[in-house]
């Protein structure tokens, strides 16, 4: 009975060991060029999505919880320069009626980044399936901006492709995310 039990012990042992080596190492898989491409496939633009990930060196060298934190850091990077430009739009501006646009969009902007801040909080302390409500959170924003910038007078600015360019960055943090809820 010794001799089973001693058996027993050192093969559950050796399954343990083999467990903690393999496991860790499947988890943290480090991002290759085809790992990009499908997350990318699962967005609106595919071709943009790639390079604003290859624009972040740290996209190749991560796992996915640290590609979820590339497309985090590049939407709230993106969100502070929109919103620093609808405020300067806001200031340079001497139609009451644009101005009233801008600073709903800086608002709006405003509101995202706060979103987007707690995403990058949830991502910190594991908890994935939260990020999905902020991103709709910010996603709606940007919406409310475009909306808002459809009215008349017409926006000369143009700041609709700025608009567009973080909404695809929201949906790269939320396809990058839902893979980290799979794992």
């Amino acid at each position: 009975m010794a001799s089973f039990l001693h058996n027993f012990s050192s093969v559950l042992i050796s399954m343990v060991l083999i467990f903690l080596l393999v496991v860790p190492s499947l988890m943290c898989h480090s991002m290759e060029e085809k790992d990009l491409q499908h997350i990318c496939s699962k967005t609106q633009n595919r071709t943009e999505c790639l390079n604003l990930f290859k624009s972040d060196p740290r996209s190749l060298n991560t796992d996915i919880k640290g590609l979820t934190g590339v497309a985090v850091d590049l939407a709230l990077n993106k969100s502070n320069a929109v919103h620093t430009q609808y405020n300067q739009l806001y200031t340079d501006t001497k139609n009451s009626e644009l101005q009233e646009k801008y600073i709903a969009c800086s608002k709006n902007y405003n509101d995202a980044i706060r979103d987007l801040q707690v995403v990058k909080n949830y991502l910190v302390i594991n908890r994935y399936r939260f990020i999905t409500v902020e991103i709709n959170d910010a996603l709606q924003e940007v919406m409310s901006c475009r909306n808002v910038l459809k009215k008349e007078p017409i926006d000369p600015a143009n700041m609709d492709y700025q608009n567009e360019e973080f909404k695809l960055l929201c949906y790269m943090v939320k396809v990058t995310s839902h893979y980290l809820i799979q794992k």
